[in-house]
């Protein structure tokens, strides 16, 4: 008999509506066959939150259990502040402690899998490699999260850095390697030196023990948007926004939306945060022509000052802007017919998992 698929995920009440997604698409997604075990730490998620994650384990009809443990993030406090202004980020560092198995899969609460995670579960790490991830679409190298730290630990500057969004973590092996009790103190004693939290205790600690995963598990939405069709066999991660908090003209945000809607929990576009997006968004669009001028016109004075870098830095963003202008008609016919094709999918949680 197979083992049943391990996954874990970290959430206060601001990421339930996250959560519930992510949850739904990967019981969506996941062999109809196998026994899932999601495991949530929780960090302050309310009863009601909780009932709706039982309804909706209760709804798929699968061999799903759901299991709450409570997440002290408190032993983390003179870390870095991460996202939310709390320390919930640090929490999949308490894995190890906190969970009696060998393995299991971490997810962010901002992703959606539209692959079936048990493959990614029976796969075997190579020997020394401690977890798996996906190399990072935005940070590309532990100096570009912090140079000190790298310099300090003797780490190449080059080295390649990973998105802990979708981890395959071998616990055993990290039990064996004393990473919890590493990872605290990193974290305690190089704040505020590194940028990513929790992700960069694993980069710096794990460095050369990371196995590389293919990137369709651990897609960056703005890599999404920047396809020209909507091919989701993929795990697809929100990396620059909250999609239920804030809103963007994007195929993903679209998606979001969609799925959201068909799983029985709507967004509620009300909420001040969303609305403020929204007239963001609004500006963004209404002073791209002013900006694209204002930064020529500071690059050609640099130029005649003989500033030449700086001169150079504002023609980049000047060239940015007349950019996104010049290809607005094209992006916006793309977006509509994208978003056309992501609103006539289903997304039945209790149906098979194809997206038609």
């Amino acid at each position: 008999m197979l083992e049943p698929v391990a996954l874990a995920l970290t959430s206060d009440e601001a990421y339930f509506p996250g959560l519930y997604c992510a949850i739904a698409s990967v019981l969506r997604s996941v062999d109809p066959a196998r026994e899932v075990d999601v495991t949530v730490l929780d960090g302050g998620l309310s009863k009601s939150s909780r009932d709706a994650l039982a309804k909706l384990i209760e709804r798929t009809g699968k061999p799903a259990r759901l299991d709450f443990v409570k997440a002290d993030p408190s032993i983390f406090n003179r870390a870095t502040v991460g996202p939310g202004r709390s320390h919930m980020a640090y929490c999949r560092i308490l894995l190890p402690q906190l969970l009696d198995v060998p393995r299991l899969i971490y997810l962010d609460s901002d992703v959606l899998a539209f692959r079936d995670l048990s493959e990614l579960f029976d796969l075997r790490l190579l020997p020394g490699k401690l977890i798996a991830a996906v190399p990072d679409s935005e940070t590309l190298s532990l100096e570009q999260d912090s140079p000190v730290v790298a310099a300090a630990m003797k780490l190449p500057a080059e080295g390649c850095y990973f998105n802990s969004g979708v981890t395959l973590m071998d616990l055993d092996a990290l039990r064996k390697h004393d990473f919890f009790r590493l990872a605290v103190e990193f974290l305690n004693s190089w704040a505020p030196h590194y940028r990513f939290w929790d992700q960069s205790a694993i980069n710096f600690l794990l460095h050369g023990q990371i196995d590389t995963l293919p990137e369709y598990w651990n897609r960056a939405s703005w890599r999404f948007d920047a396809q020209q069709n909507n091919d989701l066999h993929c795990v697809l991660h929100y990396t620059t926004r909250a999609p239920w908090r804030v809103h963007a003209r994007t195929p993903s945000q679209v998606l979001f939306e969609t799925f959201a809607q068909q799983v029985d929990l709507p967004i509620n576009r009300q909420s001040s945060d969303f609305k403020k997006s929204i007239r963001r968004n609004f500006w963004r669009k209404t002073l791209a022509p002013f900006r694209a001028l204002a930064f020529s016109i500071a690059s050609l004075l640099y130029r005649i000052l003989g500033k030449m870098e700086r001169s150079a830095a504002y023609a980049k963003v000047a060239c940015y802007w007349f950019d996104y202008l010049r290809n607005a008609p094209i992006r916006r016919r793309l977006y509509r017919c994208r978003s056309a094709e992501i609103k006539r999918m289903k997304f039945d949680v209790r149906l098979s998992p194809t997206a038609t």
